[in-house]
């Protein structure tokens, strides 16, 4: 389950005093030794019973309530008067002034200012590495990943960089900076940097995934997926500031409201106090609007599009009820047409829970 889902207590109808087990337990069957048990059974065995539940339950990707097919704008909730304030000082800050924008953490900044050299030299990037040693062990953690591992585990830096390889390396320095900027600050609902730490992980391997069905590089596709909502971090840490000086907690709708009302235009300032790649600060600073025929970046857009709405049917973001198959961007992106998509749609829970878990 996702961290939105858990936060607002799941789109189960199941009593507060339910176990998850005692929830997912067949009809039929008492979570109590002894209990009473209806004499009228089902034909077959309670296995074969559930089976054929599980089997007619639609799959997660068109929902039984699925009608939308066009990426939701989030709407504006009732705003307290604190939360109002909050919101005139973000969009006063839209143009950088007087905004402290986080800077990116010296080991990763070293790091990719050496990959930007195509005679990088690994050794002297184990180098740097060393430094510290979280993101060393976390190199090395990378290079043992679901997407990354070989037949033989990794326990020394310089190995594992070779495995990894410059674009992988580039794009884990980028995931550990956004990692330290949404963690570091103090104060405030701790559940909402990890709101934003989860959801970019998840956006950043469902990118990868469906690049595969493109000409989309996935390295390439992982690193928009992590970074295209980074403005999210300005909204956290501002709210955080505002939070120590007023007492008061900020909801998660309201949250939500600010971060998608805001998130872009921050995003662009990151992306130029960082140096990002133009096409990378492209997709930060616009990646709503649905795109033009002729527009060069249009596949990634519409990648990031479809991204989102798994994001929202998966609870990394607010659930909404799309239905993936019928939408606009899947059907712009031919995917139906391809054998292995639905086979896809059906591993990729797993998988992006294995990358969070993992990363």
């Amino acid at each position: 389950m996702g961290l939105w889902n858990w936060i607002v207590g799941g789109r189960s109808k199941t009593s507060d005093n339910t176990t998850a087990t005692e929830a997912k337990l067949p009809a039929h069957e008492s979570p109590e030794a002894g209990a009473a048990v209806s004499t009228l059974e089902p034909p077959g065995s309670p296995e074969e019973s559930a089976e054929q539940q599980q089997s007619q339950e639609p799959p997660w990707w068109a929902p039984e309530d699925a009608t939308v097919t066009e990426p939701q704008a989030i709407l504006r909730p009732e705003l307290s008067t604190e939360t109002r304030a909050l919101e005139n000082a973000l969009v006063s800050h839209f143009d950088g002034h007087d905004l402290d924008l986080p800077a990116m953490p010296r080991v990763p900044e070293q790091v990719l200012r050496h990959l930007q050299d195509p005679m990088c030299d690994f050794g002297r990037l184990a180098g740097d590495i060393a430094e510290d040693q979280v993101i060393a062990a976390a190199v090395i953690r990378m290079a043992n990943s679901p997407l990354y591992r070989g037949s033989a585990k990794i326990v020394a830096l310089k190995p594992a960089i070779n495995r990894l390889g410059a674009n992988a390396l580039r794009t884990l320095m980028l995931n550990l900076s956004l990692r330290a900027i949404t963690d570091g600050g103090k104060g405030g609902d701790q559940a909402l940097a990890k709101l934003i730490r989860q959801r970019s992980l998840a956006a950043a391997t469902i990118m990868r995934g469906l690049s595969a069905f493109t000409t989309v590089d996935a390295e390439e596709a992982f690193s928009i997926g992590l970074l295209h909502d980074i403005g999210n971090v300005v909204v956290l840490r501002e709210a955080r500031k505002q939070q120590r000086h007023l007492g008061y907690q900020i909801d998660i709708d309201t949250f939500e409201y600010l971060c998608f009302e805001c998130h872009q235009e921050f995003g662009e300032l990151i992306a130029i106090a960082w140096s990002l790649p133009s096409n990378l600060r492209a997709f930060i600073s616009d990646h709503h609007c649905h795109p033009q025929e002729d527009d060069p970046l249009r596949t990634e857009r519409l990648l990031l599009q479809l991204t989102g709405m798994i994001c929202a049917l998966l609870g990394y973001a607010p659930w909404t009820s799309y239905d993936l198959l019928s939408s606009r961007v899947v059907q712009d992106l031919a995917l139906p047409t391809q054998e292995d998509f639905r086979a896809f749609l059906s591993r990729l829970p797993d998988e992006v829970d294995e990358m969070i878990d993992f990363l």
